[in-house]
């Protein structure tokens, strides 16, 4: 019987198997092995993917997508594209390189083959970013941005033909510092390099004092011009101690205004109370019209006899004592000149060129009166300041107050008066003679506390409908100004 010994069907497809086998983990072999050359499937540097590249490669892209690509900036609606190289951004490239070759050589030859086969390759480490960049450079692009770009706020102006304060325009300003941290994070991040910078609204400044001297300085010149006379406005912000200045150092005729240093006087000579008939002196000095009589006997109470002279000159002591060098007192109200009084020089009236032609027996200015008027505010407040300080325990907070309160009562429905809201706390003494005319008060308003008072002079004869007016425009810009968002526009 003949034996068949040829191969059977089986055996040729197990050596064909077997030898296609061999075939392909041989050419998968070799595919792997020219791979070994290469950075790992899977492995990223800075966030970008490098398997399968050369370290060329791999810094040709790193480059791309760090160095060369832009960054973009909004500054609201507009944009802005800067390179990285403006914020002197580098990468370390030799450092990231030689961690991925790290990754490359001390992958399992065999572990990775058999991953590459299956197509899951072996885990590999992501190395990081490796840069840096120059804030200060950064700072100096956002703030060339900036400098384009922000808008600032209009300052107010004033109303034409009116005595208010229109509101300026609101702006814009970059927060730089705030701005880094968004910016910063797009040039570290090789996709979405867009970044916000950070843009905060400017409000519109409120007017400052020069802007209310403008407006004052517009609407006295009128006057002077013409009338030939002078104008004299003294205004203190009490909450800053601000000063407006417009011919404040003028000598002026003291008047009723004198009867504010008279009443401070009198307080600060009374150790006790006053007495029932002492508050209504107190009360005709301050308020009621001119009652010369009511203030000539509380001069003599302040000299401690019936000596309205001798009060007279302590008044002008003190004030002295206060630094208030313009403010004297020779006589009582309607009262003579005795002999052998002479009228002090003082720096108000032994100016050059004068102004005015002031009562030799009282004189003051403008800015004499309003310090004063200051003085007591603050001690009237608590808050210590010249009387306390000069006249000390002489006179006390309680006594300031009271004297404030006697002025509050002082209401003449014109003047300072007319140029505010009616109701508004305000603490004044007025006065006038034939050819000047002056208020001085003390403002409560909800914008805050001031001191605003006013002369004018006018040789011979100062009109009354020509003066009161613009006292009241003086009083009405003032208080506009410091309650710029609910102005009074009078009526």
């Amino acid at each position: 019987m003949n034996r068949n010994t040829s191969p059977g069907v089986g055996q040729w497809v197990t050596v064909s198997l077997m030898v296609a086998v061999s075939l392909f983990l041989l050419i998968k072999l070799y595919q792997y092995a020219g791979l070994r050359g290469y950075y790992p499937t899977g492995l990223t540097i800075a966030g970008i993917d490098v398997g399968g590249m050369t370290p060329e490669e791999a810094s040709q892209i790193l480059t791309n997508r760090y160095l060369e690509a832009p960054i973009t900036l909004y500054h609201r609606d507009e944009q802005f594209v800067i390179s990285p190289a403006e914020a002197e951004f580098t990468l370390d490239l030799t450092r990231m390189l030689s961690d991925a070759d790290f990754q490359r050589v001390q992958q399992d030859f065999w572990a990775g083959f058999w991953g590459y086969l299956w197509g899951t390759p072996v885990e590999v480490t992501p190395v990081p970013l490796s840069a840096t960049h120059n804030r200060e450079a950064l700072g100096d692009v956002l703030t060339r941005i900036a400098n384009l770009t922000d808008e600032p706020a209009q300052p107010p102006q004033p109303v034409p033909g009116s005595l208010s304060f229109q509101y300026g325009v609101a702006g814009t300003i970059t927060d730089i510092e705030a701005s880094f941290a968004d910016v910063e994070a797009a040039l570290y991040r090789p996709t979405n390099r867009e970044a916000r910078l950070v843009v905060e609204p400017r409000d519109p400044i409120r007017p400052d004092h020069n802007l209310l001297t403008r407006l004052l300085v517009n609407r006295v010149q009128v006057f002077e011009q013409e009338s030939g006379g002078v104008a004299s406005v003294f205004i203190m912000d009490l909450q800053t101690g601000e000063e407006i200045d417009l011919r404040s150092d003028v000598v002026m005729s003291g008047m009723d205004l004198l009867k504010i240093p008279i009443a401070v006087e009198a307080y600060r000579v009374l150790r006790d109370v006053p007495t029932l008939t002492q508050r209504q002196l107190i009360s005709d000095t301050l308020i009621v019209g001119p009652n010369n009589p009511s203030t000539n006997a509380l001069l003599s109470v302040i000299a401690g006899a019936d000596e309205p002279y001798t009060g007279a000159r302590l008044v002008t002591n003190s004030m002295q004592r206060l630094g208030l060098k313009n403010t004297f007192m020779l006589t009582p109200y309607d009262e003579p000149m005795l002999p052998g009084l002479v009228k002090p020089k003082t720096p108000a009236n032994s100016a050059e060129s004068l102004l005015t032609r002031p009562n030799d027996q009282m004189q003051t200015t403008a800015e004499d009166i309003g310090t004063l008027l200051s003085m007591v505010y603050y001690c009237a407040q608590g808050q210590g300041g010249a009387l306390m300080a000069v006249f000390d325990n002489e006179i006390t907070q309680e006594e300031c107050r009271q004297l404030l309160q006697y002025m509050r009562l002082n209401e003449i429905g014109s003047l300072l008066e007319d140029g505010v809201p009616a109701g508004m706390a305000l603490a004044h003494r007025h006065g006038w003679i034939s050819d000047t005319l002056g208020d001085a008060g003390v403002m409560f308003t909800p914008g805050g506390d001031y001191v605003v008072v006013a002369f004018l002079y006018k040789p011979d004869w100062l009109e009354w409908e020509l003066s009161s007016p613009l006292v009241a425009d003086v009083a009405r810009a003032t208080y506009n100004y410091f309650n710029f968002d609910q102005p009074f526009l009078g009526g």
